[in-house]
């Protein structure tokens, strides 16, 4: 497998060719490798790619709240998941919509190397050119790199790229699979890329997901009704809950997290006091698994 046969250019469509650290369509259009080895086919200024997604802060939180561990079960239970249902493909190409810095892509990966037989070529998605940068670094310390990101060594391989996840530059039908962690859905976007046979499975926050860290923020908080997402042209083909309880053990852990969470953005300045006045903190950890067939 190959990276570079399924990239298509993000403003034509064309397909890609290499020289040396850039990519080329054969409209013209030439895109710079970085040096941590990821391309950003995410150009600014083009209506909602304008939107270069989460800050260095909000990508450092993640990095550092992850490495702890505290929500390994979720992407545990998606690759399992995902063992189930791409078990009888030969090779599987991996799409990862909205990866963030790649921490659960890059566990995810690793977990189906053991659980399939073929290769397995994962690639991440996301607005912010430094989730990239950060996720690209970790693939490299695993050895999921490849030649530059765009080889094929070894039985896994994951990428990562600043793209709009609703104009993926992905060719049609190549993807085994699409995942969506606490992210917008693109439905028609992973139709298109989707191959048949097929999976989209999504992790989405559940009723008591971090109630006590809202509790905490709001004075009124607002429950979901924990109905279950419909997608047209797709079918609900299995649901799985995650639902444990984590100890945030020190502030550090606490900011963290908090930092990485939409509540970033909604929470008033009484709210940030009362989370940052807390030593530790345990919270409910509530995340809906579901996966979806092509119709």
């Amino acid at each position: 497998m190959n990276l570079l046969h399924h990239l298509c250019c993000p403003l034509c469509g064309g397909s890609f060719t290499r020289n040396n650290n850039v990519l080329s369509c054969p409209s013209g259009h030439h895109f710079d490798m970085a040096k941590e080895g990821y391309v950003n086919l995410l150009p600014p200024g083009k209506g909602k790619n304008a939107r270069t997604g989460d800050e260095k802060d909000m990508i450092r939180a993640r990095r550092d709240f992850l490495a702890l561990g505290l929500y390994s079960p979720i992407s545990d239970g998606i690759a399992g998941l995902l063992g189930k249902y791409l078990s009888d493909f030969p090779e599987i190409l991996l799409c990862d919509s909205g990866c963030g810095e790649g921490y659960h892509t890059l566990r995810i990966t690793e977990s189906l190397m053991h659980q399939v037989p073929g290769k397995v070529l994962s690639v991440g998605f996301d607005a912010s050119k430094y989730a990239a940068a950060c996720a690209m670094k970790a693939s490299a310390r695993a050895g999921f790199t490849g030649d530059a990101g765009i080889g094929s060594d070894g039985k896994g391989l994951a990428y990562f790229i600043p793209a709009n996840i609703f104009s993926l530059p992905l060719s049609d039908h190549c993807a085994s699979a699409v995942i969506s962690m606490f992210a917008p859905v693109a439905v028609q976007e992973n139709i298109r890329v989707l191959r048949s046979g097929g999976v989209l499975v999504t992790a989405s926050s559940g009723v008591d997901h971090l109630r006590e860290m809202r509790n905490l923020l709001y004075t009124d908080v607002h429950i979901s009704d924990g109905a279950v997402p419909e997608y047209e042209g797709f079918v609900l083909a299995e649901e799985k809950k995650v639902y444990y309880t984590i100890h945030l053990p020190d502030k550090t852990a606490v900011a963290d997290l908090f930092t990485m969470t939409p509540f970033y953005y909604k929470t008033n300045d009484a709210g940030r006091e009362r989370l940052y006045a807390a030593d530790s903190l345990t919270v409910t950890v509530d995340t809906d698994l579901r996966v979806y067939r092509l119709k």
